[in-house]
């Protein structure tokens, strides 16, 4: 049997260039691909994953990027914020009141208002009734949450103008089932976070979950309102 075998090695006699890697075949034939050449490839595949899936997968790409696993920015009751915005920052020089609808699929889920403190707290509510797919009705009977923001966090290392915050609480929903007539409580968690840019416009995220391990993400994007 005839087999040919390829090693990676490198070499500077070979190559004459410290940054290549040399890939020889036993017919003594090379080719030289440049490091530099292949972190272009990978930068350039990136930018193209996040083109295509927009700035979204940066809310929750990843289990450390769930909400309940950064909660520990959030300051506890009673403690003061003291936080440092950058030049590029929005500042918080007054309050901002944000109220948007909120969407999930493209389709209405109630309204939410958020306020955000010029010292950088942030609290808010979510309320309303909306239509889900197999005859299901769902009224949202208290849904509040509180958080501060972060300026810590970055939205993408060549973009640190936006101002992250984080949210959390609690939630209650009553599920109708218009055939049955059949109602299901829901009581758990909501965390609302969201990206202020320098024009003070939000895009927003809200998720709920009933036990940390699965849950429904909604979205929602607004200017502050007087």
């Amino acid at each position: 049997m005839n087999c040919q075998f390829v090693r990676k090695v490198k070499s500077r006699a070979e190559t004459g260039d410290n940054n290549s890697i040399v890939y020889m075949n036993t017919q003594n034939r090379h080719f030289v691909y440049p490091i530099w050449l292949r972190f272009f490839t990978l930068i350039a595949g990136l930018a193209a994953f996040l083109l295509f899936v927009g700035p979204s997968v940066l809310f929750s790409n990843s289990d450390a990027f769930l909400p309940w696993n950064e909660q520990g920015s959030i300051l506890p009751p009673g403690k003061m914020p003291q936080f440092k915005l950058s030049s590029e920052q929005p500042q918080l020089t007054e309050a901002l009141r944000y109220k948007a609808q909120v969407e999930q699929g493209g389709q209405p889920r109630g309204d939410i208002k958020v306020l955000i403190y010029p010292d950088g707290r942030v609290k808010g509510i979510w309320n309303g009734e909306y239509d889900q797919p197999n005859d299901v009705h769902c009224v949202i009977l208290a849904a509040n949450f509180t958080g501060n923001i972060d300026p810590s966090k970055r939205f993408v290392k060549s973009d640190p103008s936006k101002l992250y915050f984080l949210t959390a609480g609690t939630s209650t929903l009553m599920e109708t089932n218009l055939s049955t007539s059949r109602n299901r409580g829901i009581n758990g968690f909501i965390y609302v976070r969201g990206w202020i840019d320098p024009n003070y416009a939000v895009v927003g995220e809200l998720i709920i979950t009933e036990n940390k391990r699965t849950y429904e993400t909604f979205s929602w994007d607004a200017l502050p309102v007087k």
